[in-house]
């Protein structure tokens, strides 16, 4: 008798050890897989999914759910792994969907945002940019004249469920840009456009990467307007010289100036077409509130800082090489 006992409690043992390693340790995780619960499906139903996925075995699911009681799984898309612990799997499946955590740093052009969105596995890049020149397809009222989206798709981290369609992304950033921008616009009584704001803004994240520098590089900018000189900035050539051939490049050579573009204001007067990036709230504000300045001219020196100048002369001793 006393043998029974010693062999049927060592069974249970046994049988315990096998339902933790079940339940709590899973295997050799796999790479991540996006798994659709769909609305309606039973517990039956969404373990044959899992095993289809290769994330879990069918009968240790359910097995999982019976002795633990679990009957409330909630429908929508999932970031999961095969071989993860059927402990783990079940709790993601009743807390909710999944969520990725996306940061757009400050510059990032929509075609950037786009390949992450799909790395993510959020969405498509194809079809994210194609609404980017589509701003008709969305309702806010303060998209009147704008043509292309970019420069308006503020960067910043989001929290995105796989398989977001792109137009509630886009929405999304869109809601953020009117949140945190906006106000500021609507009260600086700005005499620029807001589409001419944020193209200068745009330029003024790809020259000046120091916050403090933003509010004087844009003077300069706005100061050649107003004489009706021409910008000449070489961050746009970089951007002209990556859509119109492809190129990326970080040095320019004085032949890259004479690129063909709407985009190159070496060659062109005003502002180009669209904005270059998405400006961040450093470059926005530096254009509605610039520093008051009589400088034409800036130049990046060795240190990483520009030099700022009021002549031709002075900016020329200063591309030389010389400190200010």
């Amino acid at each position: 008798m006393r043998s029974k006992f010693i062999l049927y409690l060592s069974l249970s043992w046994l049988l315990c050890l096998f339902l933790a390693l079940a339940f709590y340790y899973g295997g050799e995780e796999g790479e991540r897989k996006i798994v659709v619960i769909e609305n309606g499906l039973s517990g039956r139903e969404i373990s044959y999914i899992l095993e289809e996925e290769g994330i879990v075995p069918s009968f240790i699911f359910r097995l999982f759910l019976f002795l633990s009681n679990q009957d409330k799984l909630i429908a929508g898309n999932y970031f999961l792994y095969p071989g993860e612990a059927v402990g783990e799997v079940v709790k993601k499946l009743t807390q909710g969907p999944s969520y990725e955590k996306i940061t757009f740093p400050e510059g990032f052009t929509a075609e950037q945002m786009a390949r992450v969105l799909e790395e993510k596995g959020i969405c498509s890049a194809r079809d994210y940019l194609d609404l980017i020149n589509k701003p008709e397809l969305f309702s806010a009222g303060w998209l009147g004249g704008i043509t292309n989206l970019e420069g308006f798709l503020f960067p910043d981290t989001y929290y995105f469920s796989p398989f977001t369609s792109p137009q509630k992304v886009i929405e999304t950033q869109l809601h953020h840009f009117e949140e945190v921008f906006l106000p500021h616009y609507w009260l600086s009584r700005s005499s620029l456009s807001l589409k001419e704001v944020v193209i200068l803004a745009s330029m003024v994240e790809k020259e000046a990467k120091r916050k403090e520098e933003k509010p004087v590089v844009a003077s300069v900018f706005i100061n050649r307007l107003k004489q009706g000189m021409k910008l000449q900035s070489c961050a746009t050539v970089v951007y002209a010289l990556y859509r119109e051939k492809g190129l990326k490049v970080e040095n320019l050579k004085e032949e890259d100036l004479k690129v063909a573009s709407p985009f190159n204001t070496y060659l062109i007067s005003g502002l180009p077409p669209q904005a270059i990036c998405n400006p961040g709230l450093d470059s926005l504000l530096s254009v509605l509130y610039p520093q008051k300045t009589d400088y034409l001219y800036f130049v990046l020196q060795g240190d990483g800082k520009h030099a700022f100048s009021q002549t031709y002369e002075e900016h020329l001793h200063y591309k030389e090489g010389n400190n200010p």
